[in-house]
């Protein structure tokens, strides 16, 4: 866990490194797709939830609804979604890729497939297993400390 004996970098750190590295990674081959490293996760969110309403798609990202809402609407400025009123409560809107946002999606698999198989090369099927048993554990251990 450290650089050297005289410097040692604390989980905390590495975890922020990690982080700040792969939104680098993600916009180094982002090219001419208008989406940041931060909306990268918004726009996997509608792949797989057509419609999701932007309350729900808050909360499935552990991000406040303001900063969801900014976010669509630059994905919609850019054509890759649309945010529909929702039918049945009208403060609210579904969201969905347009035709534009479902052909970025081929490339943005491609940008997450590499950056994953980065993240973990070198490590065996079960090391990979544990780092995920381990990252689950910790993000649950992190989620359920009292607010205050």
């Amino acid at each position: 866990m450290a650089d050297n004996e005289d410097c040692p970098i604390s989980r905390l750190r590495l975890i922020s490194m990690i982080n700040r590295d792969s939104h680098s990674f993600i916009k180094s081959r982002l090219g001419d797709i208008d989406i940041n490293s931060g909306q990268f996760p918004l726009m996997f969110l509608l792949y797989y939830h057509d419609g999701i309403n932007q309350g729900t798609a808050a909360l499935k990202l552990n991000l406040d609804k303001g900063t969801v809402a900014r976010g669509m609407m630059r994905l919609e400025d850019s054509g890759l979604i649309i945010r529909k009123k929702d039918d049945h409560d009208r403060r609210n809107y579904r969201l969905s890729l347009t035709p534009a946002g479902r052909l970025a999606m081929e490339r943005l698999h491609e940008i997450r497939a590499e950056l994953e198989s980065s993240l973990v090369a070198g490590m065996s099927d079960e090391d990979r297993r544990e780092l995920d048993r381990l990252l689950q554990l910790m993000h649950r251990n992190v989620s359920e400390v009292p607010d205050g």
